[in-house]
């Protein structure tokens, strides 16, 4: 019996050194030369919890700027409370306590309490835009304007009886889990049923 042997061994050799040779020659410096770009890094922060929560602002990318505000070195306040056309119209304004600059941003998270410290009805919607970083130096301030519909306007809440008297706000600062509270002079006449949304709050801006 005559044995055939195959060709195929030496011609596929031959090929792939010929293939080898040429890409050593073509590609050698061009491949030197690339190089690959790292992805961008991003990071966001979680959406205000609801039910009077603290409120967050996404971030995107490094901050070299000082660092956000804490509760620790803020204090709180409601200034010029105004009555118009069955609202009334104030501003919350969050003063640095601390002795170092700090960065404030976005919406506060904002209900109204008792004198116990329990949350009365809803929290206060966000409305208009995020707003941009606020720095406070040492003492500085930053404002948002507050809007508390009248009771008695609000389906679910015409009555005296669906409402009771607030003495203050609690506030929490853009991205904090800890709160403040600001005393309002002569109270808020608040809905008790947390599905009627009675109070409306804007992004932080320099006082």
């Amino acid at each position: 019996m005559r044995t055939t042997r195959s060709r195929s061994g030496p011609f596929l050799l031959a090929a792939a050194t010929s293939l080898a040779v040429l890409l050593t020659g073509c590609g050698g410096e061009d491949a030197a030369d690339q190089t690959v770009e790292p992805a961008p890094v991003t990071a966001s922060a979680p959406s205000r919890p609801a039910a009077g929560g603290p409120a967050t602002t996404a971030v995107t990318g490094v901050n070299d700027g000082p660092p956000a505000c804490a509760a620790s070195g803020l204090t709180a306040a409601v200034a010029d409370l105004e009555g118009a056309a069955g609202h009334v119209y104030g501003h919350l304004v969050l003063t640095n306590s601390g002795s170092t600059s700090c960065a404030i941003t976005g919406y506060p998270g904002v209900s109204v309490v008792d004198d116990a410290g329990r949350q009365i009805g809803a929290p206060a919607d966000r409305t208009g835009p995020a707003g941009e970083p606020v720095t406070l130096a040492p003492g500085g301030r930053a404002t948002a304007t507050l809007a508390i519909t009248q009771p008695g306007l609000l389906p679910g809440c015409e009555s005296t009886d669906q409402t009771v008297r607030g003495t203050s706000l609690r506030v929490y600062p853009p991205d904090d889990r800890a709160s403040l509270q600001a005393p309002v002079a002569d109270g808020v006449q608040t809905c008790r049923d947390p599905a009627v949304h009675q109070l409306t709050v804007t992004a932080f801006s320099a006082a």
